[in-house]
């Protein structure tokens, strides 16, 4: 059983009913409470799927496409579906087993089969995607560095994994002892290192995925490459963008594993084992966490420069008198942290009419936009308060200061709406600000 990492000449003839693989395979990835993750690497560097390098169009193919070649790879052979325990142990070593322990190999079975085919996944990767587009020069090298960021170091790592169990399987039938393999793969130096380039890896696919759809579509070059490819047996029908989330659905299925695996593991007669799986079981779930806070981090930083270019801060820098440079048409919201993103409605004094808000909670600071068509504007808002003088007006600054001064209270008559207090360099102002849902308003 000997793994190539070049291998597998397959046909372009279409896929067979046999050779389907879903998506299923990995379970979907899950929502997490987020951690810190301010040591990860900025994401000010990577082009944004509307930049050139995305949209270009390059010049018509010189060469052909480079052949994969996978052939004698294991791994590309592996089954669709999750094989039976009958193919590794006799019939007679099945019935010496107990109830849990049958569970028990089940799930070391499941373990074992779905990082093998998540090697599968990342060979077909880099075998029939990410090295002819660098070789056909298919897109830029940005472009392709944004789509596969550090796929080499991940299929390395899991390539390991998938290797350890192999060599396991053929030591132990059946197989007694993966706390020590799951140690190796999610704990100490090892599982820092996994997860630091599972992070790289995964914090920018939605970016990715995105340029890539915009770009299929003005790109014919683009779009036939990827039809050929697809079409290639070895993707089992799957297109690149079924793919590539591949690596978060594998990282959302080890705790589900790990999980079964501790419960079907006797604590009395494998204490030791117990304990490792336990710790294992631990790293995974934090390994998830981080990773999910920094694609989180990644959309928000995004999400941020996308409003940048769309906002309008006229009406602030016209002004003349004072106030803080942020109040004069100067912000930068990509120099800013986003927390969270929500809409508001600003409700206002009976006779006015209440005006519909994008609330962006920044790391210092509230911001309150108005939509209008495409843009986003930033503008103070004057306030009637007596309706019969309409001198008497009170202005409202669009961003909210965090600090003493400021002041949330909750209105007790309306489980959606909130008040907010605060005294700034304009003077004292009050919101009552409502959110879509009670849910919203807690956030």
């Amino acid at each position: 059983d000997v793994d190539t990492e070049s291998g597998l000449h397959v046909g372009h003839s279409g896929s067979s009913s046999n050779s389907s693989l879903t998506p299923s395979q990995e379970s979907p990835s899950p929502s997490l409470e987020h951690v810190s993750t301010s040591h990860l690497p900025s994401s000010s560097s990577l082009p944004h799927p509307s930049s050139s390098s995305f949209l270009s169009t390059p010049t018509s193919l010189s060469t052909p496409y480079p052949a994969p070649l996978l052939d004698g790879d294991s791994d590309i052979e592996a089954e669709v579906d999750l094989p039976k325990l009958e193919k590794f142990l006799s019939e007679e070593e099945i019935q010496k087993l107990s109830s849990r322990e049958r569970k028990r190999q089940d799930t070391i079975n499941e373990l074992f089969h779905t990082e093998r085919t998540h090697v599968r996944v990342l060979k077909v990767l880099k075998h029939l995607f990410q090295d002819p587009m660098a070789q056909a020069e298919i897109l830029p090298r940005d472009v392709i560095d944004l789509l596969f960021p550090n796929l080499d170091e991940m299929l390395d790592i899991h390539t390991q994994f998938n290797q350890a169990m192999k060599k396991r399987r053929k030591e132990e039938v059946p197989v007694s002892r993966v706390g020590d393999l799951l140690i190796d793969m999610f704990d100490g130096e090892a599982g820092e290192r996994f997860q630091q380039q599972a992070a790289e890896y995964m914090r920018t696919q939605f970016l990715a995925l995105e340029g890539l759809k915009t770009r299929q579509k003005r790109d014919n070059r683009l779009a036939n490459f990827l039809q050929e490819q697809e079409n290639n047996l070895a993707c089992r029908r799957l297109q690149l963008k079924d793919m590539l989330p591949a690596g978060f659905q594998r990282l959302s299925k080890y705790p589900l594993l790990l999980e079964s695996l501790l419960s079907y593991t006797d604590p009395n007669t494998r204490q030791e084992e117990c304990e490792r799986i336990s710790r294992a079981l631990e790293r995974a779930r934090e390994i998830l966490a981080f990773v999910n806070t920094a694609v989180r981090e990644a959309e928000n930083t995004e999400r941020l420069r996308e409003i940048q270019r769309k906002l309008d801060q006229s009406s602030l820098a016209k002004r003349k008198d004072g106030g803080t440079e942020d109040l004069k048409g100067n912000l930068d919201l990509t120099k800013h942290r986003l927390i969270y993103a929500g809409n508001l409605t600003w409700r206002l004094a009976k006779g006015q009419k209440n005006i519909d808000l994008l609330a962006l909670l920044l790391e210092d600071a509230i911001v309150l936009l108005q939509r209008q068509d495409d843009k986003y504007i930033l503008k103070n808002h004057s306030i009637i308060k007596n309706l019969t003088k309409d001198d008497n007006k009170l202005t409202h600054s669009p961003i909210i200061k965090y600090g003493p001064s400021m002041l949330f209270r909750e209105v007790a008559t309306d489980n959606c709406a909130f008040f907010i207090v605060t005294t700034q360099a304009v003077g004292a102002q009050i919101y009552e600000l409502v959110a879509s849902s009670p849910a919203e308003r807690k956030v």
